[in-house]
């Protein structure tokens, strides 16, 4: 498997990121690499999954283990998460009820498709967290430079996992062109209404299954 590696180097933000982590523990940190961002936030747990990096990490409990199959499932998470495992992360990572606050940061044009585009995963993120994105973070802050834009983001939890609303929210996103009246019909729901999925934003997920005759407050 090929490793996507973008160190955070720049102080100031890996500084300024330590603000942003609650006294919620354990800490666990995924991803930590060369262990630029472990030496501000000091970690309870290091999730690496580059074995040849493993030894630069052992004040920090490293466990080496692949951010898309966590072997901790409480506490709060702090990251520079790759890229390229993001959709899986965020799959899996709505599943774990336990895990309360997490502090990425995360490419910026995913953050902005979370935010406003109605998509599977971005309606999924909408219903199990708040969000808030901190501030943006240039390619110049990484080692090598990535050709995109980062972003900090707080994701705080506002429900438990539901087992068969990931399932829903997956249904209707797959037919977000369709209005929710022929929607409710192909996945099972209740609805008249002739508005299209495509046209409820990401953060009006309760909405938009409230209109399908589900009932989330």
């Amino acid at each position: 498997m090929r490793l996507s590696q973008n160190f955070l180097i720049n102080r100031l933000i890996l500084s300024d990121i330590k603000n942003y982590i609650s006294k919620l523990r354990p800490l666990i940190e995924i991803g930590c690499g060369k262990g630029y961002l472990s030496a501000y936030v000091n970690p309870d747990i290091c999730i690496e999954i580059d074995q040849d990096l493993l030894y630069l990490l052992k004040e920090y409990n490293p466990v080496h283990a692949d951010a898309r199959f966590l072997p901790v499932n409480r506490g709060q998470i702090v990251s520079s998460l790759p890229y390229s495992i993001t959709y899986e992360f965020f799959d899996q990572i709505t599943q774990f009820s336990d895990i309360i606050r997490l502090t990425l940061i995360l490419q910026e044009d995913f953050v902005k498709k979370v935010l406003e585009y109605p998509t599977y995963i971005s309606f999924l993120i909408n219903f199990y967290f708040n969000i808030m994105k901190v501030y943006s973070i240039p390619p110049s802050a990484f080692r090598p430079e990535p050709k995109v834009f980062s972003s900090l983001v707080i994701f705080e939890r506002k429900r438990k996992f539901i087992p068969e609303i990931n399932s829903i929210i997956k249904c209707i996103s797959f037919y977000r062109n369709k209005s929710l009246r022929n929607v409710s019909r192909l996945c099972g729901l209740n609805s008249s209404n002739s508005k299209k999925v495509r046209e409820y934003k990401p953060w009006e997920i309760e909405e938009l299954l409230n209109s399908l005759g589900l009932n989330y407050a």
